[in-house]
């Protein structure tokens, strides 16, 4: 659970260090953890699960904002109200959850592949 928070929360899914986004604040993600030295994009194609995982998150929120405005303001509303309302969330949503969905990505992997003593910085001890 402690590497899903850390995921969450945008910090490293090893050593929970955070900072781990330059330049703009949140689209420019460092290559390396600067506490314990994991490489994030561990093998080839890592990121794509970062893309999937914010692709079917933005997916989700815009059918539950859907939903919940046919459910407040009935069925017979118009196309046109109801993509009103979810365009915004569906153009705006992926953009500011991207660096979440690349953290919380890390995170899923280590669980699935936990990070091997050749993958941390020497002397790095992971106290989880």
């Amino acid at each position: 659970m402690k590497t899903l928070w850390r995921g969450l929360t945008m910090a490293c899914g090893v050593c929970g260090c955070r900072g781990l986004f330059t330049s703009w604040g949140m689209f420019a993600m460092v290559q390396d953890c600067p506490n314990c030295g994991l490489h994030f994009e561990r093998m080839e194609g890592h990121s794509l699960g970062a893309v999937a995982v914010n692709t079917v998150v933005s997916s989700g929120l815009v059918l539950t904002v859907v939903t919940l405005a046919l459910v407040i303001f009935g069925t017979d509303v118009s196309t046109s109200f109801l993509l009103s309302v979810a365009a915004p969330v569906g153009l705006i949503f992926p953009v500011l959850f991207d660096p979440v969905s690349r953290t919380l990505w890390n995170a899923l992997e280590l669980l699935m592949r936990p990070a091997q003593p050749d993958e941390l910085n020497q002397g790095f001890q992971n106290n989880k």
